[in-house]
């Protein structure tokens, strides 16, 4: 509004009376929601006390929103951001509200929040928290919560407890709720802080042998304490415990091959590096494989090799082949990149049979030196299969069969030094495929030899 806008106002509300300038807003804010608003927040601002309507007001449409969320089980995008928004605004005046108005909202925050269909569950908890000042207000909603009765509502207000230290109300209901590993680490954590080290361990040794789930933590603190204490015997007793119960055993292995190896104790440290690599999930074995033979004396290594790389061509495709590489066994790799013809315009992973689930675009792209004939038609093979398959959206079909013709003019280029080899196979796909337009706009670049440029991987694009 420009300054002559402003003096037509201004002259036409200075005769007015105070009455009938309020009559005016009146009439504005039940036209224009927006007016509305900024009447309550200059009211705020000029010390009317309109902070606790306001906020109410903040709340009551971020309510409708979140109630519809519940009854439909979501909603609009803009009607999520709008609610977000409602919220912040409403969280911004709760250090000026009354205990009163901040119980109301909590009451409507902690009904929809036990619907539980919204999305903005968290949100909500998450706000209910941010309302409570004295510790009057802490314990209604610990006692709102536990009314509920379910066992995330339990863990909310045991959060309470803890907030406000009331350590008798959260160990009464911890001690009476323990079902997962992170449930009983959460006593340890208390007892430990505590220094009440006893507990704390006996706690640990419950959670491992009775907890759901994830007790990773639960192990790391138990090893941690003993290891600490260069308690050996606590130690291998918790690997024997781990083995009964075949939970972390990979990780304990790990530990104490550490552990020994830093005590210069070879002979465990080695027992142990390979029991690693017996209880590890079967991915990554490679990196395994290669610590161990790192460790190892000579003829330790010898001993144990032909069984560990026996393992590991059965568990882990990936990780064989890396060692393979490594090793110099390119033989080996060459036979599990063709073990299987593509099947699929997926060529370049394989979902079953052999050496499934391996990348062989990337282990034939290694090869392409020692093996250029074998892999220029591979390459060239997944390219046609591309090109028969059209365009795609994006013409992706297209883009992917360019990429590995890319590879073969490399190949050809670069490695057999036969460039006409490559210009007579562009020129037969560029009469094969005359008709497909596309198709001749996307080979354009393959046109010019030029400077190329070889790389060791491949390009992630055509992955």
């Amino acid at each position: 509004m420009n300054k002559s806008e402003i003096k037509m106002i201004e002259s036409v509300l200075g005769g007015k009376s105070a009455a009938q300038i309020k009559d005016l807003l009146v009439e504005l804010c039940k036209k224009i929601p927006a007016v509305h608003q900024h009447v309550l927040l200059w009211g705020k601002t000029a010390g009317n006390g309109e902070n606790e309507r306001l906020a109410l007001e903040y709340w009551a449409r971020a309510e409708a929103i979140i109630d519809s969320f519940n009854t439909y089980g979501g909603g609009p995008e803009d009607e999520e951001d709008e609610c977000c928004d409602e919220i912040e605004r409403l969280s911004q005046l709760i250090p000026e509200l009354s205990w009163e108005t901040r119980q109301e909202i909590m009451d409507g925050m902690l009904e929809q929040y036990h619907y539980g269909n919204s999305g903005f569950d968290d949100m909500l908890t998450d706000t209910c928290f941010e309302l409570c000042r004295e510790r009057e207000e802490w314990l209604y909603l610990a006692e709102r919560l536990l009314e509920y009765g379910g066992s995330w509502d339990k863990n909310l207000a045991m959060n309470v407890y803890k907030t406000i230290g009331d350590d008798s109300a959260f160990l009464a209901l911890r001690e009476k709720d323990l079902r997962y590993g992170s449930d009983y680490f959460e006593l340890v954590s208390f007892y430990d802080e505590r220094g009440d080290v006893e507990k704390a361990l006996s706690y640990a040794h419950k959670g491992l042998k009775n907890g759901d789930g994830y007790v990773e933590h639960l192990v790391q603190y138990l090893f941690d304490h003993y290891a600490k204490k260069e308690d050996t015997g606590a130690l291998e007793a918790l690997m024997r415990t781990c083995g009964q119960i075949e939970k972390e055993r990979a990780l304990v292995s790990r530990r104490l091959f550490e552990y020994y190896k830093n005590r210069g104790d070879y002979g465990n440290a080695k027992k142990h590096a390979l029991k690693e690599f017996e209880y590890s999930e079967d991915r990554d074995l490679d990196k395994l494989y290669g610590k161990i033979k790192e460790y190892m004396n000579e003829s330790d290594w010898q001993a144990a090799r032909d069984k560990l790389f026996g393992e590991l061509k059965q568990r882990d495709s990936t990780g064989y082949l890396n060692i393979c590489l490594d090793e110099g066994r390119k033989q080996e790799v060459h036979d599990a990149i063709f073990e299987k013809k593509p099947a699929s315009r997926s060529a370049g992973f394989w979902g079953s049979g052999g050496m499934g689930g391996i990348d062989r675009d990337y282990y034939a792209d290694k090869l392409r030196h020692d093996f250029p004939e074998d892999i220029s038609k591979y390459f060239a093979e997944l390219a046609l299969k591309y090109v028969e398959g059209g365009a795609g959206p994006e013409r992706r079909g297209y883009k992917q069969a360019v990429s590995y013709y890319r590879k073969v003019r490399d190949i050809y280029v670069q490695i057999l030094k036969d460039e006409p080899r490559w210009e007579q196979l562009l020129a037969d796909m560029k009469e094969r495929y005359k008709k497909r337009r596309a198709f001749l706009e996307e080979i354009r670049e393959l046109e010019e030899a030029g400077e190329l440029e070889e790389s060791d991987d491949l390009d992630s694009d055509w992955l």
